[in-house]
């Protein structure tokens, strides 16, 4: 009952984006100092995934339309060669989901990072991973579209997979064939939020606006959130974030709770990339409040607070990092969605020690709500 149906959510549009802004217009940075831009079109023959029976209905074909502006990276930073000069960029996304009046139309910007998993110069395999911000132009309502069970906000988080196979016809221009995936929700801020998931598959063509930088094979470690390589090098950080939350399914309400969130992360570094370490979170879910009321459970304050133990990792690309963790919660009133949790972030360095964040918390594919906030570190 009051179990959120989200399926696979969000990172951070925000810290995405200043990724983009941190490899594209820093001072020191490849775009101002020698750009290595492509730009790509994207056509795909679409479809929704129906993974509720009251999906059915809209089971239909319809095109996806897609335009994008990238950096193809190459090696003026550590972490590009390492990680085999992934592009950066951001796509522009529009559909019209098979043209049924209730759920409208889509359109979606988001960053991405694309990686190639070949180092052939001429043939390369990709795999692209986005996340944004997506508009649907319907949503349900209880009186006027009722059949609209999926959807419940008009803003949703826009996450891109796509596998492309691309080969170069010119050391400029290239074409490739693709199957990606496209999923649209609200991270559980607003219910009904089962989510929009489409499976497409098409052709693109990508174009270098001037000629292609030749790749740097190594450069000098330049890694602003990590210190070169120093052997049992460790660090400590803390953070906090607040999230907005609804657990009301169909009825309507627009009634929304606030979720504070505070934790620690004990981390050793593993390569010059990542590091592995573990965690403690403190959640207070006011959701919780309303939900022991409802089901006439007694509780004092103290035992809304979740208290949990983490194991993390942490992976970097310059001043932006991501980082996974997997927990459990040893106290705490409310369990209806088990002890069990995961939270998948995003990080970025403001400065030495400061850093930005926003954190998905889950329950195996269960969106449970998404935070933002800032955080202190000590290297």
């Amino acid at each position: 009952m009051f179990k959120t149906c989200g399926h696979k959510k969000f990172f951070s549009l925000s810290l995405l984006a200043l990724l983009i802004f941190n490899d594209m217009s820093a001072k020191d940075n490849d775009s101002i100092v020698s750009p290595n831009i492509q730009i790509e079109l994207r056509a795909s023959s679409a479809f929704m995934i129906c993974h509720h029976p009251e999906m059915k209905y809209f089971k239909t074909h319809f095109p996806i339309f897609e335009i994008s502006a990238q950096q193809v990276t190459y090696g003026r930073k550590s972490w590009q060669s390492k990680s085999n000069y992934p592009a950066v960029g951001i796509t522009l996304l529009y559909s019209d989901l098979g043209g049924y009046k209730e759920i409208g139309s889509a359109y979606a910007a988001y960053p991405f990072m694309s990686f190639n998993c070949l180092k052939n110069p001429k043939n390369q395999l990709n795999l692209k991973l986005g996340v944004g911000i997506g508009y649907i132009t319907k949503v349900f309502e209880v009186k006027t579209n009722p059949r609209n069970t999926f959807i419940g906000a008009h803003f949703n988080a826009a996450i891109n997979v796509t596998a492309e196979y691309n080969q170069f016809i010119t050391n400029r221009l290239s074409v490739a064939a693709f199957v990606g995936f496209t999923h649209f929700s609200n991270g559980a801020r607003r219910a009904p939020n089962n989510g929009i998931n489409i499976a497409h598959a098409g052709l693109n063509t990508k174009y270098f606006i001037s000629e292609p930088k030749t790749k740097i094979d190594k450069q000098p470690t330049n890694n602003q959130q990590y210190k070169p390589w120093i052997d049992k090098n460790c660090s400590f950080s803390v953070a906090f974030t607040y999230a907005i939350k609804d657990i009301d399914e169909f009825t309507g309400y627009n009634k929304t709770w606030s979720v504070y969130h505070l934790y620690f992360d004990f981390m050793k570094r593993l390569t010059e990339m990542s590091k592995l370490g573990v965690g403690f979170d403190l959640v207070y879910d006011m959701t919780d409040i309303d939900i022991l009321k409802i089901k006439e459970i007694p509780f004092t304050p103290i035992q809304v607070l979740k208290p949990g133990i983490n194991i993390a990792y942490e992976i970097a690309f310059g001043s932006t990092s991501f980082i996974f963790n997997m927990g459990c919660h040893v106290a705490g009133r409310e369990m209806g969605d088990g002890y069990l949790y995961q939270k998948i972030g995003a990080r970025l360095s403001v400065s030495k020690n400061i850093f930005l964040t926003c954190v998905l918390n889950t329950h195996f594919g269960w969106a449970d709500y998404v935070g933002f906030g800032i955080g202190y570190k000590i290297n």
